[in-house]
């Protein structure tokens, strides 16, 4: 017997078998034809020459497992890209939830994952980064909530909400330093100088420039605010005239907290009513007078005694802005 292709198995089949009215048709022909199909199909399916055997382009089922050896081909319009190596299929598939992610190949080459952030820092963000908004999650050099049990380190974001479904974003600088350790805390440290910067203290708490010279005969309009000039300002919110050299200036609602009059306030004034020059002054005395809460009060007065009004008038304030915990007490030595 012999192993022959479909078309052979047909012409042999059609050839021999054919219609039986002479009697010519053997058992011999009937055996043997049998036989070629039975040997011949193993070797037309495992050939993989479809062009020639059979089940091309059709759908093979199987009821019983199917041990397949030596791997599967595809050779598909969908591998078309791939070269013949790859077309091949060694490995059984798992399923899908049995796939060991860290087992694919190429994991580190290129950018697969482009809707992951990237440790290495080579592609940037495209859109908005939260970071779990109320809960304190610290963005830090070692990754860590806590370097010590109690310490904060780092930055973290939190959003207050203002109502009318607007909100407001703070950005809190990490404490440190609750463990005793000087230094501890997060600090903002420039390069360009080695200058450091850990709390907002050292900054202005408000500030005015004005030019107060309307009012060289003491004379005031019925509004108490004609005449004054404000250059510029910060947490100011008014300034009036009380008579000529005479000032009351009022901070921003709520900037300082009630009965805090601990401020520190540093105030110029040059004394003329117009600046003809460099040499444009007269000197007097520039003095902050009442401190409140929410107010303080500037006098400038001459040498004779006299209350003037000065053109330029700068008042800058230093202070603990409402809810700032104040300095450790320090170290004084009265003279003795």
């Amino acid at each position: 017997m012999s192993v022959k292709n479909s078309t052979d198995l047909k012409s042999t089949i059609n050839s021999e078998l054919a219609d039986n009215n002479a009697g010519a048709i053997s058992a011999l022909d009937i055996r043997h034809n049998m036989v070629d199909i039975v040997d011949s199909i193993v070797p037309i399916v495992a050939s993989g020459d479809f062009s020639t055997y059979p089940f091309d382009n059709g759908t093979v089922k199987f009821n019983k497992i199917v041990d397949v050896g030596s791997g599967l081909f595809f050779d598909t319009a969908n591998t078309a890209h791939l070269t013949t190596d790859k077309k091949y299929q060694w490995e059984p598939y798992p399923g899908s939830g049995n796939i060991d992610h860290n087992g694919l190949s190429s994991l580190t080459v290129g950018d697969p994952h482009t809707q992951y952030v990237t440790v290495s820092g080579i592609r940037m963000m495209t859109g908005n980064f939260g970071l779990g908004g109320v809960t304190e999650n610290w963005i830090n050099n070692s990754g860590e909530a806590t370097l010590l049990e109690t310490d904060n380190h780092g930055l973290h974001f939190s959003m207050t909400d203002l109502g009318s479904s607007n909100y407001g974003e703070v950005i809190h600088v990490g404490s440190g330093n609750s463990g005793g350790i000087a230094d501890s805390y997060t600090k903002f440290k420039f390069d360009y100088d080695n200058s450091e910067y850990h709390t907002a203290k050292t900054n202005a708490l408000a500030w005015i420039s004005f030019n107060g010279s309307a009012y060289l005969n003491g004379s005031l309009s019925d509004s108490g605010l004609s005449g004054i000039a404000v250059t510029s300002s910060y947490n100011i919110s008014a300034i009036h005239a009380s008579g000529a050299g005479t000032y009351k200036v009022f901070f921003k609602d709520g900037l300082l907290g009630d009965g805090n009059t601990n401020y520190a306030v540093v105030a110029h004034a040059n004394g003329v009513t117009s600046n003809t020059g460099p040499q444009s002054m007269d000197l007097v005395n520039a003095a902050v007078v009442v401190r409140d809460s929410d107010f303080f009060t500037l006098a400038v007065r001459n040498d004779n005694g006299e209350f003037v009004n000065s053109r330029r008038n700068d008042i800058v304030v230093y202070g603990l802005q409402s809810g700032v915990r104040p300095e450790a007490s320090i170290t004084v030595q009265n003279f003795t």
